[in-house]
């Protein structure tokens, strides 16, 4: 490979404990040339814990199609970009995905610095069947678009796995416990990786029960496998 064509790299953040930092982020961070984060607060807290003095550039839902073009020629003539999002993996359901495709157009090298990812960490705490699982991201807002989803993937059998926002978290449940079946079991992780990470697990409709005295924390929801011969 040559080392010097233009490089993008995912660069892992914590999920929430800094401790949980891959080393390789400082290293890749203050080397790069250009930094893109997602939120300026979040990114430029980090750049600060890691004594990194760099100015960054934003990528997130706000940025246009047009402002992602210039970003993708910009990447072809810089020697190494990196891309880091608020917490885990960039690219998995958050906006540096938009950018990846575009760089591999661009003919720039994409490579990943592994680090924590909320749907790995949910899914194997679970208890649940890791093979086959389905990541679904986030569904829709729209209640019946969002319900009709939720009914699609259930006959698949497999472990499901997605994410939702804090403020949505509570509608969601409800959705679920009127769409999961009894013999399929829920787990619900809440601000995975912070002093107050909490988990709950049980049917659908337990776990929506307990759903007033869940706080708003980043969840990842993963829904059990379904019980047959092939879906062991």
């Amino acid at each position: 490979m040559d080392q010097n064509k233009p490089t993008l790299y995912l660069v892992s953040n914590s999920l929430g404990d800094d401790r949980d930092l891959p080393p390789r982020t400082k290293e890749l961070l203050e080397k790069a040339d250009w930094i893109l984060g997602e939120e300026p607060r979040t990114t430029s807290t980090l750049l600060k814990k890691l004594g990194i003095s760099k100015s960054f550039d934003l990528l997130n839902e706000h940025t246009t199609e047009e402002e992602l073009q210039e970003m993708a020629f910009r990447l072809s003539t810089t020697q190494l970009t990196c891309v880091i999002s608020d917490s885990g993996s960039p690219g998995l359901e958050d906006p540096g995905r938009r950018l990846v495709p575009r760089a591999w157009e661009m003919g720039v090298t994409v490579k990943s610095a592994p680090g924590p990812t909320a749907a790995i960490a949910g899914l194997t705490s679970s208890g649940f069947s890791t093979s086959p699982f389905t990541f679904l991201g986030f569904f829709p807002r729209d209640q019946k678009e969002r319900e009709r989803e939720i009914k699609t993937y259930l006959n698949l059998g497999h472990t499901l796995v997605f994410y939702e926002t804090p403020y949505r978290t509570k509608h969601l449940l409800e959705s679920l416990s009127k769409l999961v079946p009894g013999d399929r079991r829920v787990f619900l992780a809440l601000g995975i990786s912070t002093e107050t990470e909490l988990s709950f697990r049980g049917t659908a409709k337990e776990v929506f029960q307990k759903a007033s005295k869940i706080p708003k924390s980043p969840p990842v929801f993963v829904i059990e496998e379904k019980k047959s011969k092939l879906f062991r």
